[in-house]
């Protein structure tokens, strides 16, 4: 298995070195997606065993069930952005608005973007995940600001600068974990993810409460909690589209990943400490996105605030603690990954043939983009949590996880504003789809404009229909590296 994880950053390496060096339009746009898809083959070779309980250890690299599925989300979701990125970035050069140099550097980045994220995973010390994080965020600044307009431009800005603060107060959480590690763990491994887990019992309680704070206020930032999220917004609106689908699918999730370690060695020293805090995070980031979401006239934007709702959902299922809620909070995180895109991708579809975002300029859809119309469609019913799509499965396991606990109040708090979600969608949505455009509208229809879109909307109702046994025991796996037994 360690060499699969060798296998593994030499495919990262030459596939980034390869779109970085060929500059060759016919070359770089079928390279790009073959090695997105070889990271997917050799990441779900190494991940798949891994979820089925083994675990890879070899003193620097460190994989097991948690960190396999934030990879093969990652590999999954890289490789239905870079399809979508054939026609989606190929129809901007055909039109100009994209030189062949540019194109180039966009796939180049790509690559690299994919690479750093899986490779965050693949690591023992959190404090390589920290300079994973801090990475991603260096490689996505320019990918926000692809377009070098004011607007992508001033979001880029926005971003790393945001995220930058984010990240050092995280920094500074870090080192007060490594502070309460002092004659505890030995000074070579004290941020070593088993080695925290193994002493949590002896790190000081106070330590890690302010430790916990920090990890979790600076990390947050990059999960778009509210009211860290200022720059998820604008940064989604203005990144091209396969790029704000990464972005929202699996971008946030490498801060996540970066909490959700410290916050199982917190709940062992401080239990209920963290997850106060995340409850209150997820609630008020939920109730803040529900209400932009009805008032949203920018379809990017929308979709965005629907990213830091599904962010909140997943934080109030840390937050309530019980194995069914964490469980849940699993499992959205999944669903959210594979179904955010298919909306990032459709609407990417519109924007590029109605020249703009504005959901009110919007008609017509259903008449003149059929397919894309009928994936907007099924896409919003899926995030909304309407049957039988995986983010139902995961919205029901969190309510039930709440009301087991005896949270009828964060219950009933879910359900309104997840109503109001849904109205929201519905309200913003369905006129698109309806009505006459007023002009002839062209649809770019293409097999890579298409097929992700397909694929995805596949594996959310696989997801939300089916549990075969493998994949209840690879949650089960997951939890149990979390400490937590269904």
């Amino acid at each position: 298995m360690n060499g699969m994880v060798t296998l593994l950053l030499l495919a990262m390496l030459a596939s980034s070195i390869l779109c970085i060096l060929v500059r060759s339009k016919p070359v770089v746009t079928v390279a790009m997606p073959i090695c997105s898809a070889v990271l997917l083959a050799i990441g779900a070779a190494l991940c798949v065993p891994v979820l089925g309980g083994e675990t890879i250890d070899d003193g620097m690299f460190y994989i097991d069930a948690m960190s396999a599925v934030f990879m093969l989300l990652v590999a999954f979701i890289g490789l239905m952005a870079s399809v979508y990125s054939r026609a989606y970035i190929g129809l901007e050069v055909s039109e100009g608005m994209v030189n062949h140099r540019e194109q180039g550097q966009y796939y180049s980045l790509l690559i690299v973007f994919i690479s750093v994220m899986m490779l965050t995973f693949t690591v023992r010390s959190m404090a390589i995940v920290w300079l994973g994080i801090g990475a991603t965020t260096l490689v996505s600044t320019f990918l926000v600001g692809f377009y070098t307009k004011e607007e992508s431009t001033e979001a880029a800005w926005k971003y790393i600068i945001l995220c930058s603060v984010g990240i050092t107060i995280a920094l500074a959480g870090f080192t007060l974990v490594y502070a309460s590690t002092v004659g505890v763990i030995d000074s070579g491994s004290s941020l070593d993810w088993p080695a925290l887990m193994a002493a949590a019992d002896s790190l000081d309680p106070t330590m890690m409460r302010m430790a916990m704070v920090l990890i979790i206020v600076g990390f947050g930032t990059k999960v778009g909690f509210v009211p860290m999220h200022t720059w998820l917004p604008d940064a989604h609106s203005q990144a091209p589209s396969p790029v704000s689908g990464l972005l929202s699918a699996v971008l946030l999730n490498c801060a996540l990943y970066g909490i959700l370690r410290f916050y199982c060695v917190s709940e062992i020293v401080n239990p209920g400490f963290a997850s106060t805090i995340l409850l209150a995070f997820g609630l008020f980031s939920l109730a803040v996105a529900a209400f932009f979401i009805v008032s949203a006239r920018d379809l990017k934007r929308m979709l965005a605030y629907s990213s830091i709702e599904n962010m909140g959902l997943i934080a109030i299922g840390f937050g309530i603690g019980s194995p069914i809620a964490i469980a849940g909070a699993v499992i959205q995180i999944v669903a959210h990954s594979v179904t955010k895109p298919i909306l990032f991708f459709s609407a990417g579809n519109i924007v590029q043939s109605y020249g703009t975002r504005d959901m009110k300029a919007i008609r017509g859809v259903g008449r003149s983009m059929p397919f894309t119309s009928f994936m907007l469609t099924a896409g919003t019913l899926a995030i909304v949590g309407a049957p039988p799509f995986a983010v139902f499965v995961g919205e029901l396991t969190l309510l039930s996880g709440a009301v087991g606990t005896g949270m009828y109040w964060t219950a009933a708090a879910m359900i309104v504003l997840l109503a109001i979600v849904f109205a929201g969608f519905v309200r913003n949505v369905f006129p698109m789809i309806t009505g006459d455009a007023g002009r002839e509208i062209d649809a770019h229809a293409s097999f890579s404009r298409h097929a992700p879109l397909a694929v995805l909307l596949v594996a959310s109702l696989f997801l939300g229909l089916f549990m075969p046994d493998t994949l209840k025991d690879w949650l089960e796996n997951i939890l149990s590296c979390m400490g937590v037994s269904l």
